[in-house]
């Protein structure tokens, strides 16, 4: 039987596979479906959250639709967290196609942490308050580049990140390649679009564990968001039942996420549900629990 790790792989793919095909279908049929930054029918659409907020700050006036649409992310948002960085975003492929992914930095060693630490994993607790989040939202610089891009927006008055944001940047790429091949159109953005791509994921390879506001924005929903988030079992766990030093969930977790810090819950408000963890464990103790109280895993208090 297949893994639950393996299974959300291979979601994860055929979910952005099928965001890129609906793109260009929308290209190549004229469907108007638009990208994935402002995607939907007619007037109602799902757009990127942070573009709105940009949109309404830009014009300085309160859009109904734009609103409407906020609303229906926003409550995805509540339920998944950052979900989107991991199944719909298309900069950690990106990375990866170009093997430029984060190098891991230092895990604190579990060898380290006192022995009631080390008997109970910590990421089956609940957050411990609203306090902690965002003491935790405040340290990220995630946080600060997107309060930057809102002031700047409100003063500039125009939505200054939708010109950089690689999602609008990736998917502008593919309409210029289409446009040039099918269309013959040579433009100007079939060069400047990969140009600028290229410089922020393959350059500088931690654009989202630094500066992107979307992920910033997220976090925020991501801390309330309980929904498909890593649990452990505590009495199969290396580090918790046995004491042994195990850091690999947080070595392959795209945003570093110790499961077995003090402050793991907290730390899961980052959590983008890719399924690595659960995927690499030595002792497949991780699983994605659709609920906090989802009896496959044995929270300890």
């Amino acid at each position: 039987m297949m893994k639950q790790g393996d299974r959300i792989t291979k979601a994860r793919v055929a979910t952005l596979a099928l965001v890129f095909v609906a793109v260009i279908a929308s290209l190549a049929f004229d469907l108007g479906l638009g990208t994935p930054s402002s995607f939907g029918l007619g007037q109602f659409f799902l757009l990127c959250p942070l573009g709105g907020i940009e949109a309404l700050l830009a014009s300085k006036a309160l859009v109904p639709v734009t609103l409407i649409s906020l609303a229906v992310v926003f409550a995805f948002a509540l339920l998944f967290g950052r979900a989107w960085c991991a199944w719909g975003c298309p900069a950690p492929r990106i990375r990866g196609f170009f093997k430029r992914e984060p190098k891991a930095e230092s895990v604190h060693d579990a060898a380290t942490a006192p022995a009631t630490a080390q008997r109970t994993c910590s990421a089956a607790r609940e957050a411990k308050g609203l306090t902690a989040s965002i003491r935790h939202l405040a340290r990220d610089r995630r946080t600060w580049a997107l309060g930057v891009v809102l002031v700047a927006t409100l003063i500039a008055g125009i939505p200054l990140f939708c010109l950089v944001c690689p999602i609008g940047l990736t998917f502008g790429t593919v309409g210029s390649l289409w446009h040039l091949i099918v269309d013959k159109q040579v433009t100007l953005s079939a060069i400047v679009f990969p140009a600028a791509l290229a410089i922020e994921l393959v350059l500088y390879r931690k654009w989202c564990m630094n500066l992107c506001p979307v992920a910033g924005l997220l976090n925020v929903f991501g801390q309330f968001a309980r929904l498909f988030r890593p649990r452990v079992d505590a009495s199969t766990c290396l580090q918790a039942s046995e004491g042994r030093p195990c850091t690999v969930c947080a070595s392959v977790c795209a945003e570093r996420i110790n499961l077995h810090a003090a402050d793991a819950a907290v730390q899961l408000g980052e959590c983008t549900r890719c399924g690595e963890c659960v995927k690499h464990c030595p002792s497949s103790s991780i699983r994605i629990a659709a609920k906090p109280s989802d009896p496959v895993m044995r929270d300890e208090a």
